[in-house]
Formats: C-alpha cells, sequence, structure tokens
C-alpha cells in the first residue's frame, strides 16, 4: 500500500508540476503576446500620426502656395488701355485723363499732380523724321535746358522711328522739371507726347512715364493722303 500511495503522490506531483509548467507557459505566452500587440499598436498610432502630419503638411503648403500666388484676374492697379482712332496709349494706375491744352489731342496726370502727360499731333506729311527731330529739339531750346536725344530706333519707314527727347524746363518759380518727349510719326501725322515730371516725383513716376513712352503706339487713319 505504502508503494501505491507514493505512486500516488508522485503521479499528483507530477500532474501539479504539469499544471504549474502549463500555467507558466500561459503566463508567458499571455506576457509576449501582449508585448507584441503593445508594439503593433504603436506602429500603428505611428503610422496614423504620421499619415496625420503628412495631410497637414500637404494641405498647409496648398494653402500657403494659393496665398503665395499672384492673382490673374486685372486690378485697379494695373495699366490702362486707351484706344484712340489715331493712337493707343497705357495710362498708368492712379493716373486719369485731363483737359488737354488747347491744340493738344490727349492729356492725363498723375493722382498727386506731379507729373502730366500731353500728346500733340501734327498734320506735316512732307515732314521727315530728321527735320521733325530737329525742329521738336529747336522748341524744346526755347523752353529748357539740357535738351538731348536719350534714344533713338532707326527704321525702313517713318511709323518704325522713335526718338526720345531729355530736356529740364522750368516752372513757375524756377524749379526744373524733367521733361520727357517721344517723337513719332504715322502718315500724314507727326506725334509729339511729353511727360513732365516736377521735382519731389516718385521712382514710382519715373517708371509711369517710361511705360507711357513705350506703349505709345500712332496709326495711321483711314483714308488719310499725303
Amino acid at each position: 500500500m505504502t508503494v501505491l500511495y507514493e505512486a500516488r503522490d508522485r503521479i499528483a506531483y507530477a500532474l501539479e508540476g504539469a499544471r504549474f509548467a502549463a500555467e507558466d507557459a500561459l503566463d508567458a505566452i499571455r506576457e509576449r503576446a501582449l508585448l507584441v500587440a503593445v508594439a503593433l499598436g504603436a506602429v500603428v498610432i505611428a503610422a496614423v500620426v504620421a499619415l496625420s502630419a503628412g495631410g497637414g503638411v500637404g494641405v498647409g503648403t496648398e494653402a500657403a502656395a494659393e496665398r503665395s500666388s499672384p492673382t490673374a484676374p486685372a486690378t485697379a492697379a494695373d495699366p490702362r488701355p486707351i484706344e484712340e482712332a489715331d493712337f493707343s496709349i497705357s495710362m498708368p494706375a492712379g493716373w486719369e485723363r485731363a483737359e488737354p491744352p488747347k491744340g493738344a489731342s490727349f492729356a492725363a496726370e498723375s493722382a498727386d499732380g506731379l507729373a502730366t502727360t500731353t500728346l500733340w499731333a501734327e498734320k506735316a506729311p512732307g515732314l521727315d523724321f530728321e527735320a521733325f527731330t530737329a525742329q521738336s529739339m529747336e522748341d524744346l531750346d526755347e523752353i529748357g535746358t539740357h535738351v538731348r536725344i536719350s534714344d533713338e530706333v532707326d527704321g525702313p519707314s517713318n511709323a518704325a522711328r522713335i526718338t526720345e527727347l531729355r530736356a529740364e524746363v522750368p516752372l513757375d518759380g524756377g524749379v526744373d522739371a524733367a521733361y520727357h518727349v517721344v517723337l513719332r510719326a504715322a502718315d500724314p501725322y507727326r506725334y509729339y507726347l511729353a511727360t513732365s515730371l516736377q521735382p519731389g516725383a516718385s521712382t514710382q513716376l519715373v517708371a509711369d512715364a517710361e511705360l507711357l513712352g513705350t506703349t505709345f503706339r500712332p496709326q495711321a487713319l483711314p483714308n488719310s493722303a499725303e
């Protein structure tokens, strides 16, 4: 009987030990599973955060690009095209048409009154361009100083030629104003575009004067003859 009891006890101990071993193995498996689950959760969270951050950067960049991109539609600050029967010109932003002096075809002035431009058109089919330039310089000599040719564009015809003159013309009070003249032709007319800049005119007004000169385009009237 003693041997039987001892065998039974050994079996019981063996079973108990097997149970403890199984429980330990299950605990180890659960711990490893928990660790794996935590690790996977961390990976998923990191991926979500990365995707969210990436999307946010893209949206922010796109919004910043939209804010920084120039607006395509024309605004009030753009030059305004002026189209007449015998000429065209771009009016700088802030300038307005004015009443032309007697004999002039067109006039405009800046908002602050420090710059004005005036266009004269003379019907002179027999006046060649060199003579027109010389005559214009003589006229300027009578009212101003430092008269000079600042630029010239030659061409095969009068219409293709451009001469730019510069001078200093005194205003009331003896203060000199910068005077820009652009000479053009479209037979049978000779065009004299003069822009005056008073002392204190901003660099923007200087640029406006250049715009007026470079965009001025004369054109021959239909059915006009020499």
